[in-house]
């Protein structure tokens, strides 16, 4: 799993924290495809979500188009479930990207828009 470093480099801008979410989308996207149940529902989940985040307009302060990502994101996890898993609803992947953007949200600089 990479790590996305904002302790060296602060992201001061939206497109900057959306190439930070494609790290993590990217990741789990790997992690998913060599998920030994239920592969394919978990590749799909990853895939609702990035092609969520890619609707998502990169705008706004970094705390914003993250705050506006994860709003998305929440509402995806809320109503997502693939019925072709048989051990799994893909329902995690999307709980891992999640997490793993509010962890990126909370090292964010306060900045003014």
């Amino acid at each position: 799993m990479r790590s996305v470093d904002n302790e060296t480099m602060p992201m001061k801008t939206a497109p900057e924290v959306h190439s930070a979410i494609m790290v993590i989308v990217d990741d789990r996207r790997i992690a998913a495809a060599k998920s030994d149940y239920d592969w394919k529902v978990c590749v799909r989940a990853v895939a609702a979500a990035a092609a969520l985040i890619q609707g998502v307009p990169v705008a706004g302060t970094p705390r914003e188009y993250c705050g506006a990502v994860l709003s998305g994101l929440q509402k995806l996890f809320d109503d997502y479930y693939d019925v072709d898993g048989e051990y799994t609803s893909g329902r995690s992947d999307i709980g891992t990207i999640i997490s793993r953007i509010e962890s990126l949200e909370k090292s964010l600089p306060i900045l003014a828009s």
